[in-house]
């Protein structure tokens, strides 16, 4: 723990490293490709497109409902538990989703699945970040470089089989399946005495753990970034597919493609962009970041043409920034806690902030249906990411908070 230099690091906790960042990879791969099939699942459930926005972000209500449960849990009871239950059990709801023959089946299974996924993300970003305090931005960022992967080779894959067979069950299945085996292997591949470091928070009383946590203003001020990034994050990501196959005319492989770039290619430096944030700063990252999203989001949205390269290159970056920022905000929720309250720190953030995302799925049906769906992007996405600018100009600086409170001392 008091090591600067995480490449110093033995070769196995490497290898534990690289199993939580390919666990992450298959953790993707399941919840961004739903929504390249949410055109055909609307014609197939006959769904308004409130309830399609519903049901491509209700899986984050139940990543809402987990997360602080999960972070305590995996903290009191053992993290190796909590990732193979999390990740077996999401592989299972990609599966069951495509039973589904009506909006209520097909809301239940993913709620269910963000039940399941929220165990595996609190978790993962808990065991990420307690390992190596001074280098946490970059080996959460690494977390996130292979959760692009997925990103792109999920929805690629989808929307090749979703075009080739016509059935959007089909690719679904084939993805919770290679999860479930993913997850049972990990059974052993995981170290408990690795992957279940740090857990003095088995000494706390709940209670009082919740209480030093929640009145955190580092913690609450990651929350915040988390909130107005995460927004234009699912609300883009759920509801985005579908908008662009149905008013610009993209086929399933070209929304594939696109969306996986955003949310695949986009994601890739988030390994080099955590090391910026912890040499130079998370306030300079995240302005630089959120300006960038707004940018890209009006080009796209206004600017470039469907047909041009260009589109998937702008694409690409603020993709860049999206994934970043969302690996920040757990970073400072962190960054103002101890070692032994990470956990809970990273658990309120993704409770909080997957709680309010889900409700950018049904609003951006709504303004779709009221305003139409230039206007429902502009303000879910553009929108959020100018006051995420404004907030990243106020904040103040977090990194090593707690490092120096404790020489303080």
């Amino acid at each position: 723990m008091e090591q600067k230099n995480p490449f110093k690091m033995p070769k196995v906790l490497w290898f534990q490293l690289f199993l939580l960042a390919l666990g992450y990879a298959f953790y993707s791969a399941n919840r961004l490709s739903f929504g390249v099939g949410l055109k055909a699942v609307a014609a197939s459930l006959s769904l308004t497109a409130v309830q399609l926005g519903t049901i491509g972000t209700i899986f984050t209500l139940g990543q809402a409902l987990i997360d602080i449960p999960a972070g305590y849990l995996a903290d009191r009871f053992g993290r190796k538990r909590m990732l193979i239950f999390g990740m077996v059990g999401l592989g299972c709801m990609t599966t069951c989703v495509t039973t589904s023959a009506s909006f209520a089946g097909a809301a239940l299974w993913r709620v269910c699945f963000g039940i399941f996924e929220g165990c595996w993300n609190i978790v993962m970003y808990s065991v990420a970040g307690s390992i190596f305090p001074a280098a946490r931005a970059m080996l959460n960022g690494l977390m996130m470089t292979f959760y692009s992967i997925g990103a792109y080779v999920g929805p690629t894959y989808y929307g090749w089989s979703l075009e080739r067979t016509g059935d959007w069950s089909v690719g679904l299945t084939h993805m919770g399946i290679a999860t479930v085996i993913f997850g049972l292997l990990l059974i052993f591949g995981f170290k408990r005495k690795y992957t279940d470091t740090s857990t003095d928070i088995k000494r706390i009383h709940l209670i009082e753990s919740i209480r030093t946590v929640g009145f955190n203003k580092v913690v609450w001020l990651g929350v915040l970034i988390q909130i107005l990034n995460i927004i234009p994050y699912w609300g883009f990501a759920s509801m985005g597919p579908y908008l662009f196959m149905t008013y610009k005319g993209f086929s399933p492989t070209e929304a594939g493609s696109f969306f996986g770039a955003i949310y695949g290619i986009g994601g890739l430096s988030g390994v080099v962009l955590g090391f910026f944030a912890d040499r130079f700063g998370r306030k300079p990252t995240i302005i630089c970041l959120s300006g960038l999203n707004a940018l890209c989001a009006f080009l796209i949205f206004h600017v470039i043409p469907q047909t041009s390269a260009v589109l998937y290159i702008v694409g690409g970056l603020m993709g860049i920034g999206l994934h970043a920022i969302y690996v920040l905000g757990y970073t400072i929720a962190q960054d103002g806690v101890s070692t032994s309250q990470i956990g809970l720190a990273t658990g309120i953030v993704g409770a909080s902030s997957y709680f309010l995302s889900f409700f950018s799925g049904p609003l951006m049906g709504f303004l779709t249906t009221t305003l139409g769906h230039v206007a429902a992007l502009d303000i879910i996405v553009v929108a959020f990411e100018a006051c995420l600018f404004i907030v990243a100009l106020l904040m103040k600086e977090t990194q090593n908070r707690h490092l120096h409170e404790e020489h303080e001392a």
